[in-house]
């Protein structure tokens, strides 16, 4: 074996190494020192941390109680949609929302929408409504706790007044279609149309064909068949065979910004189909990439969250967008279960970090109605990613979490 010390080579290949180590050393540095090295955005010219501290001992709302506080519920009950981001993999989320979504059910908010494989919209809403014993297995696991929540409230009312809960995303996959296409069909008594449709493409027919000849069977045959199974089970048909062919038409993209925005233009439809359909309130639950009012994150231009707000013929100017943010704790991202704590992650003068500090223990709701919000820096750590930029062209408010734990599986 060669010495590296006898050889000019040897010399070259330590440099390298020393090189490569402290090039690996610096990312590492870049990704855990979010807020002090040059790898995060400047921090020059943002909003002091005492500046902000003063508007928040002013603004924030500690929600440390069973009851949610009036000026949360109140301030949210002025808009028709209320949308909420959320951090995926929390468990402390579910149970939030779960207790605010019926807070402002007596404020009229009638609509749960949720990202979520369209297709299981009936086992849903029937779950919350008492019709069915189960949401399904990965429904109860991503929302149980809010699922039962609602289920609960709705024990205590008329149908008529009952929290409707429908699934705004695309079937990711041909899997999320076709046991939930089966069970309805079963539940309508086995009618051949659906049963055949099911059986062509298990057998191997494409499915955009067989799917395009059912909704055309669905729509020539409307009045017979809403007779046949009542109005509401028709259109349950006909939206989850209508949302499978889009589906299958944003699972066809390569995997990136294509898909990515065809996605978001599918859910963009169907929120506003189910607000089409009803004059009532509606909450709506997506990740919080989607709730955006303008795009900082993420591969879409025009975000979920900025349609609603800017151009939506339903939602349009009456909408507000709540981010749901955790503090500190572990996470589920995929596989792994992170831990964050926005304390040791940021900078002093950080958004999120501050409220912690006032509030403590508890949560806390502050609505970004504050001039600074709008016209100034200010430093917020969406974890991982620092931002600079005014909070509020971006979200309307936050609720932040003290301490959260990742969702079972």
């Amino acid at each position: 074996m060669r010495r590296r010390s006898a050889s000019r080579g040897g010399a070259t290949a330590r440099c390298r190494c020393h090189l490569s180590w402290r090039a690996g050393a610096i990312v590492l540095a870049c990704l855990a020192a979010l807020g002090g090295s040059a790898c995060a955005p400047s921090l020059r010219g943002t909003v002091a941390a005492e500046r902000l501290q003063s508007v928040l001992e002013r603004d924030l709302v500690h929600l440390d109680g069973d009851e949610l506080p009036p000026a949360l519920v109140e301030r949210l009950a002025r808009y028709r949609v209320v949308v909420v981001g959320e951090y995926h993999g929390i468990a402390e989320h579910d149970v939030f929302v779960g207790a605010l979504v019926t807070a402002l059910h007596d404020h009229g908010v009638r609509l749960l929408l949720l990202e979520f494989p369209q297709a299981y919209d009936w086992l849903l809403d029937g779950y919350v409504r008492g019709f069915v014993d189960t949401p399904g297995e990965a429904a109860q696991r991503v929302y149980g706790p809010m699922l039962d929540r609602v289920r609960a409230r709705n024990a205590s009312l008329s149908p008529e007044e009952h929290l409707r809960v429908f699934a705004i995303d695309v079937n990711h996959r041909e899997d999320d279609f076709l046991p939930p296409f089966r069970g309805i069909a079963h539940q309508l008594g086995q009618p051949s149309l659906l049963m055949d449709a099911a059986a062509a493409i298990e057998a191997g027919d494409a499915p955009g064909a067989v799917l395009a000849t059912l909704e055309a069977s669905l729509v020539a045959e409307a009045d017979a068949l809403e007779q046949d199974w009542g109005e509401a089970a028709y259109l349950v048909v006909l939206d989850m065979v209508e949302t499978e062919r889009r589906s299958l038409e944003v699972r066809a993209e390569p995997a990136g910004r294509r898909r990515d925005e065809a996605r978001e233009a599918v859910m963009k439809a169907l929120v506003d189909r189910q607000l089409a359909r009803t004059s009532s309130a509606a909450f709506v639950n997506v990740g919080h990439y989607h709730a955006q009012k303008t795009s900082r994150d993420g591969t879409v231009d025009v975000w979920l969250g900025e349609y609603l707000t800017s151009a939506s013929p339903y939602a349009q100017d009456e909408t507000f967008v709540l981010v749901v943010v955790p503090a500190m704790g572990e996470r589920r991202v995929g596989e792994t279960v992170q831990t964050f704590d926005v304390v040791t992650d940021s900078p002093p003068n950080e958004l999120f970090r501050l409220m912690h500090a006032i509030a403590g223990d508890a949560p806390a709701f502050l609505a970004l109605d504050d001039e600074l919000f709008v016209n100034e820096r200010v430093v917020v750590n969406y974890q991982p990613r620092l931002d600079t930029e005014p909070p509020a062209k971006v979200f309307d408010g936050f609720v932040l979490l003290p301490a959260v734990r990742p969702v079972e599986r």
